[in-house]
This record gives C-alpha cells, structure tokens and sequence, in this order.
C-alpha cells in the first residue's frame, strides 16, 4: 500500500513540476538563451530509500512530459534519467560514510555547502547532458555552450537552494 500511496504522491508532484516548468520558466529566457529547468526538483526530493525502479521510471516520466510538451525529442527524459542514476553516486561523495549507514537519509540534513555542491553537481550533469543531446540534434558547437551550461545550471542551483531554504524554514 506505502508503494502505492508513494506513486500517487509522485505522480502529482511530477504533474505540478511540469504545469510550472512549462508555463512559467520555459518562456522565461535569460542571458543566452538560458533556461531554468526546475523539475530536477523531484530527483533531488525523491525519497533516497525509496524503490530504485519506481524512481528510475517516474525520472524518465517526468522528462518524458517535458518532452512532449516541448516536441524536444527524448533529451530530457534521458537528462533527467541520468541523473536518477548518477544521484546516489554524488550524494556518496558529497556525504560519504554518513549516506550509506542511514536508512532514513534525507538531503534536508546535509550542511548547506554540501548540499549546495550536491545540487550544482547534479544540476551540471543534467544541464550538461540535455544540451549535449541538444547540440547533436543540430546546432553547432561553440563557447556559448559551455555558457549556457554554467550560467543554466547556476540559476536552476540558486532556485533549488531557494526552495529548500523555504522548505527547511516552513519545518521549523
């Protein structure tokens, strides 16, 4: 039944990250064509005990509406797949001992540095590898890329660090 309830719960959270990605950050542009994809949010808050499967598909889901909501072509859903995959592994080196040895983790405990270089590490990989599959559908490769990876994963780290900070001074 907790498997069940967990799937709904997600499933709603990954429908208001896609009502939001959509409607409010794609439009918005910053310097270089610059976006802001915020529904990396569920694979930072996705429960780290949770069922692998469950989170690798609802990953692969949620890029998977951006996709088709943007006529993008698959690089989201594979961008916000690997980094479902990756995640462990970046939360083991920012962590280390104190990951591995919790069943109850959550990233809500780590330092704020850590956590901090967690999100932009994981933001990277994403952004990275969304514009990769980007510029392999055609566009041409230049500085700008490397720019717009920075100055994307910059902004869409500020607004994760924003909305933990909100979320860990709504707990308290």
């Amino acid at each position: 039944m907790n498997l069940i309830k967990s799937f709904f719960v997600s499933v709603f959270y990954i429908i208001f990250l896609c009502l939001i990605q959509i409607s409010i950050f794609n439009p918005l542009f910053l310097i270089l064509r610059c976006y802001s994809y915020i529904y990396i949010l569920f694979i930072l808050v996705y429960p780290y005990n949770g069922n692998k499967f469950l989170f690798l598909f609802l990953s692969f889901f949620i890029g998977y509406i951006i996709d088709h909501c943007l006529n993008t072509g698959g690089i989201h859903a594979f961008s916000a797949t690997l980094s479902a995959f990756l995640r462990t592994n970046f939360l083991q080196f920012f962590d280390g001992k104190n990951f591995i040895n919790r069943n109850d983790f959550s990233i809500y405990e780590l330092p704020f540095i850590r956590k901090t270089f967690y999100i932009f590490s994981l933001v990277f990989t994403h952004h990275f590898s969304l514009l990769i599959l980007e510029i392999l559908k055609g566009t041409t490769f230049s500085i700008i890329f490397l720019l717009k990876t920075i100055f994307s994963s910059s902004f869409t780290t500020i607004l994760c660090i924003i909305y933990f900070f909100f979320r860990k001074f709504n707990k308290n």
